[in-house]
């Protein structure tokens, strides 16, 4: 074989390496870019949640938007023991997640997850919100206002339903503590930013006081 033959082949043999190359780092990556451009949660953003396969009553309850905590990045869910931490995770790792820790919790037995990522917008870097989930009227994230109380902010979600328990929850931060619907006092709490209330299902045997008490 000629050397102008061994340069050739050689020659030819690595065109074809680089090509191979090439060609690898065309496509191997396509994966992981969809993967890096993907929207996540994000603090002061949004996480909008849509459960199936759960009991009827429940669908609206546990549905709907979520306002992501601009302090640690978690979101309240009904029912569940703790916030949950979502920043920085992708619809897929959010819907995971939840469905692991209701399953582990034991609250449904088989749910399907379905979740949205919103963006986190300029307006919502500063935004500050009360999250109001359960049984009541409407769902919301209540903008927050400096002196809001509890009694407020169920009003501004159309109050609680009449399948809605007279025991409010109030999460801040990792503390939740329960408070009296129909008493003066505890109506007329001062919430803070990022606080979470959730209404309850009515028990069968819960009665309605004929008047506000102290």
């Amino acid at each position: 074989m000629t050397n102008f033959t061994k340069r050739k082949n050689m020659k030819d043999f690595i065109v074809r390496c680089l090509l191979f190359l090439v060609a690898g780092v065309l496509l191997m990556p396509l994966h992981a870019q969809d993967a890096a451009t993907e929207p996540r949660a994000t603090r002061g953003g949004t996480v909008t949640v849509q459960f199936k396969n759960i009991p009827s009553e429940d669908i609206n309850n546990v549905s709907g938007d979520y306002a992501v905590s601009r302090a640690d990045g978690t979101i309240s869910m009904p029912y569940l023991s703790g916030r949950v931490s979502v920043a920085g995770l992708t619809a897929r790792q959010v819907e995971n997640k939840l469905r692991t820790l209701y399953l582990e919790q034991q609250i449904y037995s088989d749910p399907i997850v379905m979740a949205n990522v919103g963006p986190k917008g300029e307006a919502a870097v500063d935004a500050r919100y009360v999250q109001v989930t359960g049984y009541v009227a409407g769902k919301k994230n209540l903008p927050y206002r400096e002196g809001m109380t509890l009694i407020q902010a169920l009003i501004d979600c159309g109050d609680i339903t009449d399948f809605g328990s007279r025991k409010i929850q109030v999460t801040r931060g990792k503390v939740t503590r329960t408070y009296d619907y129909f008493s003066a006092r505890d109506r007329s709490i001062k919430l803070m930013p990022n606080d979470s209330i959730f209404v309850p299902r009515r028990p069968a045997f819960e009665g309605r006081p004929d008047k506000i008490g102290p």
